[in-house]
């Protein structure tokens, strides 16, 4: 039962978390933290009349125990940058360098032949919608989001997170057809 009074709870703390996705890449892990915490005693403000005091309760202290781990240091720093990864196996674009000797390194593959930059918003192999259209449409809109985050000179972790997507949504499109 108390699942029940739950599981609204957690899908309103999901989307007020999923709202602002590139914000959150911005911040520090504290940050983020700090703002879940904010969220999720706003909501538990929303639904008070439809919870259980019980229920609501645990929210605010959920709440109040995060803001806490905040304070204490636990997340690092409210104001510190979230951290860039210096390692090579985790930094996508050297990744890719190194296996495929180009980012792009989709384009001269057969799996998305005829999609480009220019066109991958509006190309389809055919009028319905499959597998194969969507990881193409996908991998081609990472990389433009990719290109443009680093062109803007943005944050460098949401554009490498755009690369990393880029390449998951292209090894799915050849893993289909095969090349």
């Amino acid at each position: 039962m108390r699942a029940l009074h739950l599981a609204p709870i957690l899908a309103l703390t999901i989307a007020a978390l999923a709202a602002a996705p590139t914000a959150a890449l911005a911040q520090s892990a504290a940050q983020q933290m700090l703002d879940s915490a904010r969220a999720m005693r706003a909501n538990a403000e929303k639904l008070k009349s439809s919870l259980p005091p019980d229920a609501y309760a645990s929210m605010v202290k959920s709440a109040d125990d995060l803001e806490k781990q905040v304070r204490d240091g636990v997340y690092g720093k409210l104001d510190a940058p979230a951290p860039v990864s210096t390692d090579p196996d985790k930094n996508v674009a050297e990744r890719l360098m190194r296996e495929h000797g180009r980012l792009d390194w989709l384009t001269p593959k057969a799996a998305c032949a005829g999609y480009t930059l220019e066109n991958y918003t509006t190309f389809r192999y055919s009028p319905a919608i499959n597998d194969r259209d969507s990881h193409c449409r996908n991998a081609y809109g990472h990389y433009a989001t990719y290109l443009r985050v680093t062109k803007a000179g943005e944050d460098k972790q949401f554009a490498e997170q755009a690369l990393f997507y880029y390449d998951a949504a292209a090894r799915r499109a050849v893993a289909l057809v095969g090349r």
